[in-house]
């Protein structure tokens, strides 16, 4: 009987350490299922090494992004691009637009690399009360490169990311995104 018991206690000591895990996974595999984001984003949003910016993104995944920050707004849909300068869209070679294409797999693996996840406290968003958790992962979460630790704000009531913050352990680069979940991202090309 005390076997039984204490195999209990374990078992439930594994179910409220998985719990916490499954759902920050579960927050970061909507954003994937819902096909994209939008938000405010700070940092190195595009991934390790691209410059940092601070403004509006959205983001249809794969590969349609549109970002505008105080130095420039651009909108990249497959190879091509396009940046505004002084009220004046023009095409632009991909190559000068710093944002890569989301791979779905390399998120779907970074989401599953999620590990050492607690609860840290809970906080209020601009969109809703939320539960504050911390882990590790390893990768380019929905909004991130997350090669270290991440933090990440998620609704009480819906389940969804309201903010994320990552640390590159390598780096020491700091991105942010709050998450705007109010209508669904769309990227088109600019009206010529």
């Amino acid at each position: 009987m005390k076997l039984l018991l204490m195999g209990c206690l374990g078992l439930a000591a594994v179910s409220a350490y998985a719990e916490p895990r499954s759902e920050v996974q579960h927050a970061f595999t909507q954003v994937l299922d819902a096909g994209g984001f939008r938000g405010y984003a700070q940092g190195p949003v595009f991934g390790a090494g691209s410059p940092a910016v601070a403004g509006q993104v959205e983001v249809v995944f794969p590969d349609r992004i549109h970002a505008s920050t105080d130095e420039m707004e651009f909108i990249a849909i497959g190879a091509r691009a396009w940046i505004r300068a002084l009220g004046v869209w023009s095409e632009v070679d991909r190559s000068l637009v710093p944002a890569t294409l989301f791979d779905m797999a390399a998120m779907r693996r970074a989401i599953a690399s999620i590990r050492d996840v607690h609860i840290e406290g809970t906080a209020k968003t601009n969109q809703c009360p939320a539960q504050v958790y911390r882990f590790h992962a390893s990768g380019k979460l929905p909004g991130s490169n997350a090669d270290g630790d991440v933090r990440a704000w998620i609704c009480d009531a819906s389940g969804r990311l309201a903010r994320i913050e990552a640390t590159n352990a390598r780096t020491g680069e700091h991105a942010v995104v709050d998450f705007d979940g109010s209508r669904r991202a769309t990227v088109q090309a600019p009206q010529e």
